[in-house]
């Protein structure tokens, strides 16, 4: 199931649980240093957020990368697309010198 998942919400799921992990070990943390509490739950509150914009940079830097490739494929795309057209004009070209040809031929 997991292979199905793109990278994007792969590094989200990541994410999410170590954000977890780190709540769940400050709060506990708190119970058994309950002196300290108010302190501990303190940096929790500033490294909660800090963990998911550093994981929402990193998914950004991400799409942003795909974003260039997508662009640099389409653009490939178009050159080939342009360079077939060029070959079709050339080819009408030609066919319809062939067929002046012919019918100067048929004509005679």
């Amino acid at each position: 199931m997991l292979g199905n998942i793109d990278k994007k919400t792969k590094l989200d799921i990541c994410i999410t649980l170590i954000a977890t992990i780190i709540s769940v070990n400050f709060i506990i943390s708190s119970f058994i240093w309950q002196d300290y509490a108010s302190q501990i739950l303190s940096i929790l509150v500033i490294v909660l957020p800090t963990i998911y914009i550093v994981g929402n940079l990193i998914i950004r830097g991400i799409m942003d990368k795909e974003m260039k490739d997508l662009r640099e494929e389409y653009e490939e795309g178009l050159i080939e697309v342009g360079d077939g057209i060029d070959e079709m004009q050339q080819e009408i070209n030609f066919l319809k010198e062939e067929n002046m040809r012919l019918r100067k031929k048929q004509s005679n």
